[in-house]
């Protein structure tokens, strides 16, 4: 007797009233998130009121099933419609996917038989959130319209843009900058035709004859000249390389550098026994 009583209880879930629509609990289609477990009764009892329906007491499978026929199909969902006297049956699944998203599966049928379905996308998080979502999309299936979405659009704030770099002027290079490049480029040179011709000399010592007394005196004075050739180029040649070697560096400072922050140098000429020096005067800021 208990079994027929079950049979019965599922075979007819819910009397409708008068001209009344019957809303099939909805069923979950694979397993569901637990923060939603609760969600197809929510969503269940949110279209029926929406809807001014009765909430049937099981799926429409299961009511399907003790009738013998299949859901699928428009026989079997009209005799489900007699069996609980309703005007209207609405019935669908819910699944949910691996990144959160749910969707829903609503089918309403109409004895005529006037039947259509639609699938909708809800992106709400919560069981209470899917329930207002599904009522307010699904509107439209029943002869109603969209209400706007009750959440406030995120305010987007566009990107600030980074100012345009823009690139520091070069500095000027100064007269005095030009003059140490010029006058280590000068020095050098000096220094590089003393070398070889200290070096030309060197080979008319080795190759001078050494028979008479006026021989060795041609000798000394050639070795002499030799060697003031030799201390001449040396001196200019390293006097030239620190002046182009403190010229580049002014030059990529000044490059870079304020106007106001430029390195004061002064060259002076100072006479020698047997020649003359440059002396370079530098102050640095």
């Amino acid at each position: 007797m208990r079994l027929v009583a079950l049979a019965c209880a599922l075979a007819l879930p819910v009397v409708a009233r008068a001209d009344s629509s019957v809303v099939f609990p909805l069923s979950a289609t694979g397993k569901l998130p637990a923060a939603l477990g609760k969600a197809p009764e929510k969503m269940t009892d949110a279209l029926a009121r929406a809807i001014d329906a009765d909430v049937g007491a099981a799926p429409i499978e299961d009511a399907a099933g003790l009738l013998g026929c299949d859901p699928e199909a428009t026989t079997c969902i009209e005799a489900v419609s007699r069996s609980v006297k309703a005007t209207r049956i609405v019935f669908g699944s819910i699944t949910a996917d691996a990144g959160g998203g749910v969707k829903v599966t609503l089918t309403r049928f109409d004895p005529g038989p006037d039947r259509q379905q639609r699938t909708f996308e809800l992106s709400s998080r919560s069981a209470d959130a899917l329930a207002e979502e599904l009522v307010r999309v699904s509107a439209p299936l029943f002869g109603g319209e969209e209400a706007p979405d009750p959440r406030p659009d995120p305010v987007v704030v566009p990107p600030k843009d980074d100012p345009p770099k823009v690139d520091a002027p070069a500095g000027s290079i100064s007269n005095t900058t030009w003059a140490v490049l010029g006058g280590g480029a000068i020095a050098t040179t000096f220094g590089v035709v003393f070398l070889v011709q200290a070096s030309s000399i060197a080979d008319d010592v080795r190759a001078a004859p050494r028979d008479t007394p006026q021989d060795f005196e041609r000798l000394t004075a050639l070795e002499d000249k030799g060697q003031l050739r030799q201390r001449l180029g040396i001196a200019f040649t390293a006097f030239g390389v620190v002046g182009l070697g403190y010229g580049v560096y002014r030059l990529l400072q000044e490059r870079k550098a304020h106007p106001v922050d430029r390195t004061a140098l002064r060259v002076t000429p100072v006479p020698l026994d047997g020649g003359a020096a440059l002396v370079l005067t530098m102050g640095v800021p």
